[in-house]
């Protein structure tokens, strides 16, 4: 009798050739652990590892592992009976909430082949009867790709390591000699098989376990390993499909979360109720000469239940029951309605694909369309960009392809394209899930390959389902003919009408500071050139040339009137000069720091022109004229003189109020028109509305119409009036508010309180938002010191061990013992200083504590002893110094003395020798003082402001952040005058208290 057998090629084609992608099977891998009820499972991909250059893939969990009989008879057994339906249920370990289970087909295990050639699998059992031995095999799927050979062929090493340890060397080694013996019986056999390069791999295959899991232990807070009672599998497989570091390149390069997207979110935590991950996932790429692998998997990555609830323009949560109906809830806006779907296709028999629950939010595709602010609304955008879509979840399983944007399983795309304000929805631009049970869902099955549901009727219906949801919400609530659109449309012209006029107002805005900030540089450029100056020396001359020419005439009359029309012109050009150098800052607009500081700097300098250059030529004008007069002995009539003065300056001074006057005038005219013009327009939209019900009323036979569809006409109607007057009445009642609170605050105070409070509003916006930026720093700042407390803390304890190791090894070495000398000398020196990071970290010492003189002179020395020896700098301390104290946090006082300390070093090289830095306090300060360059007196205040800095290169924020730091603990710091010999002088004040 004949029997059917299997070829090893079975292997190959039901694991790596069935399975869609590496992306696919490892979320096989993550099935697996979830069955085994681990709680993490961790992948590391480590890239160009080895000489030929190929990569590296770890994969570890933490579940309740393989026995030997498990790993015998389930694992090396194709086709298993399914997990679900299996006569014995899996071990469930103690006070575990019992999990569905995810496997069905007893073939997932083989998509590991997917991820390399060969693997080494390390698993340690826990049963009810304890802790089991660590079983050990070793595979390599290339000898199931051979043409011809059966399964029994194929022979794999399997071990069994006690003792709580990992496999040692002697263990690895004698499974690769079997498994490469079983690989050279295969070659005698079938020699054109190609199998040597196999054997090739066997042999190279020597991972160094201790090394690699000691490695991973110090990259981990908690470290998956199976030595002692730790139990779960690992695999080790190597070398890795170089397709996976293709894929993250192009991930990179792209940026467009193509190879991570189908990890993401694989355990839900986010639409259900009260979901929560029951196991997480992990994701690291290690780069070549990485100190750290990035993580790819992190949960903020993913969508949140915050963002899903709250962050949503639009959110849908409900059911669809046996029947194919959906009951539930939609929010458009901030609008909510409980609604109910039908759904035509049951005919009263109930789905093949069973009830289940459907959500999802929506986002807007422009900032204009959203209630969300900018800072909240684009990192979400860009969220939906690379993740957005419909994903599926049974038991709480992320299932593929479902969810992927290149994956519109629902048609949203194909629609839209037809008409993107017919169909509204855009699968981009939502977030959401079917979550589905395997008890309520049979009938939907998943291939084989893993991309996806078979498409049964099961399938059919639920995708009819849910198209069916989305037409009746296009059409209902977000088309413009829908019955329940006016919450929708009302909401997002409100939005649009706010953002176009925010927009106007800041492009108004932004050209008046554009011609102000041109008109302050031209100002600058002007001074600097010295051309105020010259220009009054030019009128000087030419003034000086008149009048001397007038004192030459014989007529004496003519004469003083000359003299007198001399002096005007002069006053008359000089006005012009006044007006030309004088900048009106612009009304209504609020500066910001940078821009208040340059106007702040042209009004000292116009005031310098005023004191120095102006006024100074009108007093020589009038001693001119005087003198030109006595030496011509002309007679000035002094009255006259005056008043031609006085009416000339009048007459200029009408001239610039009736331009003003006139313009005032023009835009008061200009605005009542444009509210007669909203007037008139909101007037005649009401009359062609009611022209329109009229026509329709006349063109309607009402004889045979039921009285229902009469009464539906009337409210229909009644609607449009009721929604045409309303919506223009409110605009008009919007525009009276607005005029009637501008004439109040004219009337109160001359013209000038509207400009001013819009000026001030702004101002304050601009203060908040600068502040906002220079905290924003501060926070990335101080994580920044936060993380590198932590690396150092971590990496320095394992270095020193590994120094004392080292130093036991050199005393049995003569050759050795100068080298660890020289390594262990640097270290110290390193050490010490990262040490010093230690007073920096708040969090180590919440508690201020008493610093007195010596220990910041101690600090100090040990910070800046090798800068000092260096450059040659005596750094001394008073007795009152050393003999102070003072209570604060240490990560307050020590960052503002080393900042000062280093600025003078820095400036101290300027100078050729007797360098000199000087602590001194007293009872209300810490003085720190030096010998370099003075600081100018217009730099005192801006010494400590943000991004101010005369160092080349410098950043500009030590003595900022120093400042600020202090005065958050009532302290401050500050440039004082200096003490005696020396330049420089600042001063820690110890309580600013009310001062």
């Amino acid at each position: 009798m004949a029997k059917i057998q299997t070829r090893a090629r079975a292997v190959d084609m039901l694991g790596r050739q069935q399975i869609a992608g590496v992306q696919n099977a490892l979320v096989e891998l993550f099935k697996n652990a979830h069955d085994a009820y681990a709680n993490r499972i961790a992948v590391d991909h480590f890239e160009d590892f080895g000489g030929e250059g190929e990569g590296f893939l770890i994969i570890r969990d933490d579940g309740f592992g393989m026995t030997h009989a498990d790993f015998i008879d389930k694992w090396l057994v194709l086709g298993t009976e399914s997990k679900a339906i299996a006569s014995v249920p899996p071990f469930r370990p103690e006070g575990e909430e019992s999990r569905p289970i995810t496997g069905e087909k007893g073939i997932g295990r083989l998509a590991i082949a997917l991820l390399g050639d060969q693997t080494l699998i390390l698993t340690r059992a826990k049963r009810s009867d304890g802790i089991h031995d660590l079983v050990v095999g070793l595979v390599h799927w290339g000898l199931f790709e051979i043409p011809g050979l059966n399964l029994e062929d194929i022979e794999i090493p399997v071990e069994v390591v006690t003792g709580g340890e990992l496999p040692d060397e002697q263990t690895l080694s004698s499974m690769r000699t079997k498994l490469r013996d079983c690989a050279i019986s295969i070659r005698d056999r079938y020699p054109q098989s190609g199998v040597q390069l196999i054997i090739e791999q066997i042999e190279s295959f020597q991972p160094d376990l201790s090394s690699v899991f000691g490695y991973l232990a110090t990259t981990e807070e908690e470290h998956l390993n199976l030595l002692g009672d730790n139990t779960g599998t690992h695999f080790l497989i190597a070398p890795s499909n170089p397709v996976i570091k293709l894929e993250l390149e192009h991930e990179e390069r792209e940026d467009d979360y193509g190879f991570r997207k189908h990890l993401l979110g694989f355990s839900e935590a986010v639409f259900g109720k009260e979901s929560a991950p029951r196991i997480k996932t992990s994701f690291r790429r290690w780069k070549l000469g990485d100190a750290q692998g990035e993580e790819l998997l992190d949960p903020s990555t993913f969508f949140t239940r915050d963002e899903l609830l709250n962050q949503s323009d639009h959110f849908l949560n409900g059911s669809v029951d046996e029947f194919g109906q959906f009951r539930g809830s939609l929010r458009v806006y901030d609008k909510e309605y409980e609604i109910v779907i039908p759904w035509g296709g049951a005919n009263g028999r109930q789905t093949k694909c069973g009830p289940f629950t459907v959500n999802f939010g929506y986002v807007m595709g422009r900032p204009t369309e959203t209630l969300m602010p900018p800072d909240v609304f684009w990192p979400l955008n860009d969220k939906l960009n690379h993740l957005g879509g419909i994903y599926i979840y049974r038991d709480g399983v992320r299932i593929l392809p479902y969810g992927d944007y290149s994956f519109d399983w629902l048609d949203i795309e194909k629609r839209r394209n037809k008409g993107a304000g017919y169909y509204f929805f855009s699968f981009r631009r939502m977030f959401g899930a079917v979550l589905l049970t395997r008890e309520r869902n049979s009938e939907l099955q998943e291939k084989a390959g893993r991309e996806g549901y078979q498409q049964n009727e099961a399938y059919r219906q639920i995708r009819d389902i849910l198209i069916n949801l989305l037409l009746y919400l296009a059409a209902e609530f977000f088309r413009k003919t829908g019955a329940n659109t006016e919450a929708f449309e009302a909401r997002q012209s409100e939005i649009k009408r706010r953002s176009a006029a925010l927009e106007r107002q800041q492009k108004q805005q932004t050209t008046k500071k554009r011609k102000f900030v041109a008109a302050l540089d031209s100002f600058g450029e002007d001074v600097r050139s010295g051309l105020p100056t010259t220009e009054v020396a030019n009128l000087m001359r030419v003034t000086q040339s008149r009048m001397d020419a007038a004192a030459k005439i014989v007529d004496q009359d003519k004469a003083a009137t000359a003299l007198i029309r001399a002096e005007q012109d002069a006053i008359g050009s000089l006005a012009e000069l006044r007006k030309k150098y004088s900048k009106k800052r612009p009304s209504g607009v609020a500066l910001g720091k940078d821009l208040q500081r340059d106007w702040d700097a042209y009004v000292i300098e116009r005031l310098r022109l005023e004191t120095e250059v102006f006024s100074p030529f009108e007093e020589q004008v009038a001693r001119t004229l005087g003198a030109v007069a006595e030496q011509a002995r002309v007679y000035v009539d002094q009255r006259k003189r005056l008043e031609e003065r006085i009416r000339s300056l009048a007459n200029e001074r009408k001239k610039d109020l009736a331009e003003a006057v006139q313009q005032a005038n023009a835009t008061a005219s200009d605005t009542r028109q444009t509210v007669f013009t909203i007037t008139e327009r909101a007037r005649l939209a009401l009359d062609e509305t009611v022209r329109s019900i009229q026509a329709d009323l006349n063109r309607t036979d009402l004889s045979g119409m039921a009285p229902e569809r009469i009464d539906e006409m009337r409210r229909r109607w009644e609607e449009q009036l009721t929604e045409i007057e309303g919506r223009h009445r409110d605009a008009l009642m919007a525009a009276r508010d607005m005029l009637a609170s501008l004439a109040e605050n004219l009337r109160a105070s001359d013209g000038e309180a509207p400009a001013q409070i819009v000026e001030a509003m702004e101002e304050r916006m601009l203060a908040l938002e600068e502040q906002a930026d220079e905290d924003f720093e501060m926070v990335q700042l101080g994580l920044a010191v936060a993380i590198i407390n932590h690396e150092f803390s971590a990496s320095i304890k394992r270095v020193r061990g590994s120094i004392q190791e080292l130093g036991q090894i050199s005393r049995r070495s003569d050759g050795l013992r100068p080298l660890y000398e020289s390594i262990r000398s640097n270290f110290e020196h390193l050490d010490g200083h990262l040490n010093l990071f230690t007073p920096l970290q708040r969090r180590l010492q919440r508690a201020a504590i008493r610093i007195d003189g010596r220990d910041i002179r101690n600090y100090c020395n040990e910070l800046f002893s090798n800068r000092l020896e260096r450059h040659k700098v005596e750094m001394e301390v008073t007795d009152q110094f050393l003999d102070s104290a003072i209570e604060c946090y240490p990560s307050t006082l020590y960052p503002a003395v080393i900042n000062v300390v280093d600025n003078a070093l820095h400036w101290l090289n300027s100078i050729p020798a007797g360098r000199r830095i000087e602590f001194h306090a007293d009872r209300e300060a810490i003085y720190i003082s030096n010998n370099g360059p003075p600081i100018e007196g217009f730099d005192h205040g801006r010494i400590f402001e943000r991004g101010f800095s005369r160092k080349v290169g410098g950043r500009g924020l030590g003595l900022f952040i120093s400042a600020r730091a202090l005065e958050a603990e009532r302290m401050a710091l500050r440039v004082v005058d200096p003490r005696p010999g020396y330049t420089v002088t600042f001063a820690i004040i110890r309580d600013i208290g009310g001062r």
